[in-house]
C-alpha cells in the first residue's frame, strides 16, 4: 500500500485528502418520518438527497398500537447527521424520530446529530398551571438530551425558557421577525392602495397582553402604531376565549397581528371581530405554526375562517400538514397565504456547517432569500 501511495504524484495525494475532508465535512440529511415534505423541501434547497431510512411498523394487540423500528440504509460512521421532523401525529412521530437518532448514534457511530424541529412539540406546555401536571416541553428536551443530540434547531418558540431545558444539547432558536418585516414591507403597500389608506393607518395588534413584546419588535422596525386586544380564557371551556376589548385606536386602519401558534383559531377570530367592530378596515394575521384543527362540536376550521373578520391569514409550512391542505383545498385558498421557510432552515444548516453564526447570516443575507411565497390568498390577490 505504501508503495502505491508513493507512486502517486504529490498533488494527487493532496487532492485525495482534500476530497476526504470535504466528504467528512458535508453532513447527511435525514427525514425524521416517512414522507416528511418539509425535510424534502430543505433537501431540495440544499441540492441534496435525503439519506435512505426504512421506517418499519409492527402490528400490536390493537390497530396502530404496535412497535416501530427505523433502519438506516447508509454509512454514517463519524459523520454529522441532520434529522428534520415536521410533526403531525406528535407522539408517534416523536418516538420514531428518537429511535432514528438513537440508531444513528449508537448503532451507526455518527459523530454528532442535529435535530431540526421547525415547530417544537409540546411548546405550549412550558409551565405548570396546577398540581400534579407535567411540564411536557421540558420532558421533550430531556428526551432529545438523552438521545444524544448535539444541537436542536427550532423556529419561533412559544416560550423562551424552553431553551434552558436543554443540557448538554446546544440550542439554535430561529425567529421570523426579519421575514415578517420583509413580507409586510413588500405586501402592505399594495393592500393599502386597494383600501385607499396611507401608511399612517397601519396598526399592529397583539392578540393578547402576552404577545405585546413579540409584536412590538416588528412594529418598531416598521414604525407602525400599536393597539392591544385584551382577552380572558375560560378555564372550564377548552380553547375558549372572551374578548375584553381593544386598547388603542384602530378606526379606518389596516390591522396586522403576529402569533407563533394558531390552534383552533378562536383567539384570532375573536380579536379580528372586535377590531372590525372598532372600525378596522382590514385584518391580517401572521402565524408561524398553523395547527388549524377542527374543534369538536364546531364548524370546520376553513368554514370558520371564511366567515370570520380575518381578511388574510399568512402562515408558514413549518407544519406541512396545514400547508398541504391549503394547496389542495379551495375553501382555504380564499384567505390563506403560505410561505415556504425551508430556504431559511437550509441557509442556517449551511452556515453552521461552515462554522459561521446565525447573527452573521441575518446581517449579510437579504430576508427575501430565506423564504418563498407558495400561495397568495385569492382575496388579497384581487386587490
Amino acid at each position: 500500500m505504501d508503495e502505491v501511495l508513493a507512486a502517486k504524484p504529490r498533488d494527487t495525494q493532496e487532492e485525495t485528502m482534500k476530497q476526504g475532508r470535504r466528504r467528512s465535512d458535508q453532513f447527511l440529511l435525514f427525514a425524521g418520518k416517512d414522507g416528511d415534505h418539509f425535510a424534502q423541501a430543505v433537501a431540495d434547497c440544499l441540492e441534496m438527497k435525503l439519506s435512505p431510512v426504512k421506517f418499519l411498523e409492527f402490528q400490536g394487540a390493537i390497530a396502530g398500537g404496535g412497535e416501530t423500528k427505523p433502519e438506516v440504509l447508509c454509512n454514517v460512521m463519524d459523520r454529522t447527521c441532520v434529522v428534520v421532523l415536521s410533526v403531525y401525529n406528535t407522539n408517534f412521530e416523536l418516538w420514531q424520530c428518537g429511535q432514528l437518532i438513537s440508531a444513528l448514534r449508537s448503532s451507526g457511530g455518527a459523530a454528532r446529530i442535529i435535530a431540526v424541529l421547525p415547530c417544537y412539540p409540546y411548546a405550549r406546555q412550558d409551565k405548570s398551571h396546577g398540581r400534579r401536571e407535567d411540564i411536557s416541553a421540558r420532558f421533550v428536551a430531556d428526551f432529545f438530551n438523552m438521545a444524544g443530540v448535539y444541537r436542536v434547531i427550532y423556529l419561533d418558540i412559544h416560550a423562551d425558557q424552553i431553551e434552558g431545558f436543554f443540557k448538554p444539547a446546544m440550542v439554535t432558536s430561529l425567529w421570523m421577525d426579519n421575514i415578517w418585516v420583509d413580507y409586510l414591507t413588500r405586501h402592505l403597500p399594495e393592500v393599502l392602495l386597494g383600501l385607499g389608506l396611507s401608511e399612517k393607518f397601519v396598526r399592529n395588534m397583539p392578540l393578547d397582553e402576552g404577545a405585546v413584546y413579540s409584536n412590538y419588535r416588528i412594529a418598531k422596525i416598521l414604525g407602525t402604531g400599536l393597539a392591544v386586544h385584551l382577552k380572558k380564557r375560560e378555564i372550564e371551556k377548552k380553547h375558549s376565549v372572551v374578548s375584553l376589548g381593544i386598547a388603542g385606536d384602530v378606526v379606518s386602519c389596516l390591522v396586522y397581528a403576529r402569533d407563533d401558534i394558531l390552534a383552533s383559531g378562536d383567539s384570532l377570530f375573536t380579536a379580528a371581530e372586535e377590531a372590525k367592530k372598532k372600525g378596522a378596515k382590514y385584518v391580517l394575521a401572521l402565524v408561524t405554526h398553523a395547527l388549524a384543527f377542527d374543534k369538536e362540536g364546531q364548524k370546520p376550521f376553513a368554514e370558520k375562517l371564511n366567515e370570520s373578520a380575518v381578511d388574510e391569514l399568512v402562515v408558514t409550512n413549518s407544519l406541512v400538514h396545514f400547508a398541504d391542505r391549503v394547496m389542495n383545498e379551495p375553501a382555504l385558498q380564499e384567505k390563506v397565504t403560505v410561505l415556504d421557510v425551508a430556504p431559511y432552515v437550509a441557509s442556517v444548516l449551511t452556515r453552521l456547517n461552515r462554522g459561521e453564526t446565525i447573527r452573521e447570516m441575518m446581517r449579510e443575507v437579504a430576508p427575501i432569500t430565506l423564504y418563498r411565497v407558495l400561495h397568495v390568498a385569492e382575496q388579497a390577490r384581487l386587490r
